[in-house]
């Protein structure tokens, strides 16, 4: 590397010049692999591009994603700098400027594009047809269930009474380099002798999930929203869960309408069966205060209605099937960007399908109902053009 190459002087700096000094070389790498035609002003360029993200950045952390953000889009679009924004401004004067207003009814019309038909939807695991509720009470009830953490049987009728679950809270990843699995909770292994790749963590209760459509018609029956008049609408929506003695249950649910962003409905909710574990690590809900919280029942009664889910709603979300089964609620005007957008047969994530459209990191610590439905719906307007800071339809 050249010894003029160094970064840019700034009053305020965003990281240690170390730092910001190797990924300048490794900027100047990148840019000679990426570009069609690297010329003498590569150094220059890549002072100027690692100048502007430090610039807009306001700590070490926020570099360093900003940097990744640079990298990634310049694989991405081969070096085309015109395409390519940090902090939702372009990175050099020529890019493309921002994307025109567009009116309500061509949203829709794009939106209805993209609903999905009754048999993709029954494939990718939505329940479409509901159990009268005296079939479900008449179906034999499972005497048996299988931990979903830690795969032992254990009577269902026993699941109050206290015992010992060990279990890993993440799944096993593939390790190339060791050619081993792992559980990127604490870094054990399948191949390891230690009493830790049983689990890494215990609870005094076994936990099970229930997909059948009968058996989750047991705790309630499935609502149909056609039979629901009301207003045409878009929503995105998310709930979080938790382990309860029915099973897994909804314990916070969040509605954002698609052309205000406004929440118009974000609520924590009692579950009807006793809570086994909340699941805070994932679903951010730490307490459920029944004297302030929403019964099951009571959030169903203000979420299906002629004002929010009817007939006429379009919903969208990111593997929505989990949420509308612990809402007990068939729709079938879905969008669903786990299926829009997933590669092949795999699915791929919402954090994946925001930082790679978005430029957003979710999910980085506890999940937020908020954030992953307020995410969901930008994938949807920025994959479709339609920009995201539109608040006039007209």
């Amino acid at each position: 590397m050249s010894s003029s190459l160094r970064p840019m002087d700034l009053v305020s700096q965003p990281a240690p010049y170390q730092d910001r000094y190797k990924i300048l070389q490794k900027l100047v790498a990148h840019l000679q692999k990426v570009r069609p035609n690297p010329s003498k002003s590569t150094h220059k360029l890549a002072i100027g591009l690692e100048g502007r993200v430090a610039k807009t950045s306001a700590s070490a952390q926020s570099y360093r994603f900003n940097m990744s953000i640079l990298f990634r889009d310049l694989t991405k679009h081969k070096g085309d700098l015109s395409k390519i924004r940090i902090a939702q401004k372009p990175i050099v004067s020529a890019a493309k400027p921002l994307r025109e207003n567009v009116t309500k009814a061509t949203a829709m019309e794009k939106l209805r594009a993209l609903l999905h038909e009754i048999s993709v939807l029954e494939k990718n695991g939505y329940n479409m047809s509901s159990v009268s509720s005296g079939a479900a009470q008449d179906s034999v009830l499972a005497v048996h269930e299988t931990c979903v953490r830690c795969n032992t049987k254990f009577e269902r009728s026993n699941i109050m009474e206290k015992t010992l679950c060990r279990y890993h809270d993440s799944k096993k990843q593939f390790d190339k380099a060791n050619r081993t699995y792992q559980y990127p909770c604490c870094g054990e292994t399948t191949a390891s002798t230690s009493f830790l790749r049983l689990g890494c963590k215990t609870n005094k209760h076994h936990v099970f999930k229930s997909e059948a459509v009968e058996s989750l018609s047991e705790i309630s029956e499935f609502i149909k929203t056609w039979k629901v008049e009301g207003e045409e609408n878009v929503l995105a929506l998310d709930c979080e869960m938790g382990f309860t003695s029915l099973g897994y249950e909804m314990i916070r649910l969040t509605v954002v309408d698609f052309f205000t962003s406004k929440t118009l409905f974000d609520e924590i909710i009692q579950p009807i069966g006793e809570v086994i574990d909340l699941n805070t690590q994932f679903s951010g809900v730490s307490d459920i205060d029944k004297q302030l919280s929403l019964t099951y029942h009571d959030a169903m009664e203000k979420v299906v209605s002629p004002n929010l889910i009817n007939a006429n709603s379009i919903l969208i979300g990111h593997g929505l099937e989990n949420d509308l089964n612990v809402m007990r609620i068939i729709h079938r005007s879905i969008i669903d960007t786990a299926i829009l957008y997933s590669k092949g047969k795999y699915k791929v994530s919402l954090k994946n399908l925001a930082f790679e459209f978005l430029s957003r990191k979710i999910q980085s610590g506890e999940h937020d109902s908020s954030e992953d439905a307020i995410a969901t719906m930008d994938v949807v307007k920025v994959k479709n053009g339609i920009p995201l800071d539109q608040k006039d339809w007209d």
